[in-house]
């Protein structure tokens, strides 16, 4: 009687199982070469042969895998087989969650990254924000005092003002007086009376 272990024929670049032919028992079952199953299967007819690899199994090799397993691939490193079993994650699996985390890493470094350059842009703009803050203070301490000392100044010039004003007002009051206690008498104020002779006529003898 013949035993034909099955052929699994995978992708090369990942692995997958393509086809599986199965195993075979019988006194007229006859083992296919390559060149046939790829003209028998479709799947494999559609593929570029190059891309497709394949591992010949004796006859009830790891039966009791693949009656325990819930999936299986090919490593196409070392063309050994890859059982997962329930509760099990899949090697692929595994591999695009480990592949999606790194890119999720990478992007995430990235944003840090350029959060971090912002940062630091602000950091520079507050730090001349607190300059500029600073060189103003010190502005308008200057123009304080510059006010605090033109009002003192106008307030002494004011006060130089009042005390003018109220020399002023004494000179003019002395000049008035000075002009009154001299004044020259009018002529009506020095005439003497005369005394006026009865007759008219003054007496010779």
């Amino acid at each position: 009687m013949m035993e034909i272990g099955m052929k699994i024929y995978f992708d090369k670049a990942t692995g997958n199982v393509v086809v599986n032919t199965g195993e075979q028992v019988g006194r007229l079952v006859v083992e296919t070469t390559e060149d046939q199953d790829f003209a028998t299967y479709k799947a494999l007819a559609e593929r570029v042969r190059d891309t497709i690899g394949v591992v010949k199994l004796k006859y009830g090799q790891f039966r009791r895998e693949f009656a325990e397993c819930n999936g299986y691939r090919v490593n196409p490193d070392t063309e050994d087989l890859e059982f997962t079993y329930p509760g099990e994650v899949p090697a692929e699996v595994l591999i695009k969650r480990i592949e999606m985390v790194e890119g999720e890493s990478a992007k995430t470094a990235q944003e840090l990254e350029q959060t971090n350059m912002k940062l630091k842009r602000t950091e520079t703009q507050l730090a001349e924000s607190l300059e500029r803050l600073g060189q103003t203070e010190t502005q308008l301490q200057e123009a304080q005092l510059a006010l605090t000392e033109n009002y003192e100044e106008l307030q002494t010039a004011k006060q130089e003002a009042v005390e003018a004003q109220l020399a002023l007002t004494e000179l003019y009051e002395l000049v008035l007086a000075g002009q009154t206690g001299g004044k020259p008498e009018t002529p009506e104020d020095s005439a003497v009376p005369s005394e006026t002779v009865e007759g008219g006529e003054e007496d010779n003898g």
